[in-house]
């Protein structure tokens, strides 16, 4: 199964090559390929690329200033501007997902998609995905938000199964989606349905727009099969 990492131009060589050794030291018949990553330079060029959406039609519709927070009454969701010194940076992380899932719908593949912080720590078996479209494969912890609640839930059953619910009561309902998003099983079928409704929500955060609250068919696993690498985050930085 080709599998693609996605890579700043001219950075994050070595966290690719031990993200590559760790593809060979599982045995997990994975082919690592690079996707370049969208940078804030090249986000019109790589917008004009896509046959969903375009420079016209494409609106990004979450926060990009603590003054913009709000909940969106159209999905319930609380949007909050992430905390990253340049908003572009994130658009264009955003943007490197979204370029991946029209190429693999135009290609009608299914993938594995790494983001470069990524590690194997098990030997993938795509077997196990069984009928899922989009499955997360990372280890919560050191990760992501509410961290030890993602993962008590999720470690109390094994296989493929729904995004846990971590929000607690009375919390503003943020996205509640996949860890980290730095390591997931994506099909044709699911890179298609996150891109079509894009016209309904707009493009978000990759990690706020892949959630339980819009597709509640995007899937978790355990025991994980990845882990994030702890390097410093070029999103935020």
């Amino acid at each position: 199964m080709r599998a693609f990492v996605i890579k700043l131009k001219d950075r994050q060589k070595d966290e690719v090559k031990r993200l590559r050794e760790s593809i060979q030291e599982t045995k997990s018949p994975l082919e690592l390929n690079i996707w370049e990553a969208t940078e804030p330079d090249t986000i019109d060029r790589n917008l004009s690329r896509l046959k969903y959406l375009d420079k016209n039609d494409w609106k990004w519709t979450w926060p990009t200033s603590a003054s913009e927070n709000h909940l969106d009454m159209k999905t319930g969701i609380f949007k909050f501007a992430y905390g990253a010194a340049d908003q572009n940076k994130k658009i264009a992380t955003s943007l490197s997902h979204v370029t991946l899932w029209d190429a693999i719908v135009q290609m009608n593949e299914t993938i594995v998609v790494f983001e470069a912080d990524a590690l194997l720590t098990r030997k993938f078996n795509p077997d196990e995905m069984g009928d899922a479209k989009v499955c997360g494969l990372n280890d919560p912890r050191g990760a992501t938000r509410r961290a030890d609640v993602f993962h008590k839930r999720v470690s109390s059953r094994q296989g493929v199964q729904p995004v846990p619910t971590v929000n607690q009561a009375g919390e503003a309902p943020v996205p509640q989606g996949l860890a980290g998003h730095s390591a997931y099983y994506i099909t044709p079928e699911g890179a298609k349905e996150l891109l079509d409704k894009v016209t309904d929500y707009g493009m978000w955060p990759n990690d706020a727009y892949m959630c339980k609250e819009l597709f509640p068919w995007i899937r978790v696993v355990y025991p994980y099969y990845t882990k994030v690498q702890g390097t410093v985050s070029t999103t935020t930085r």
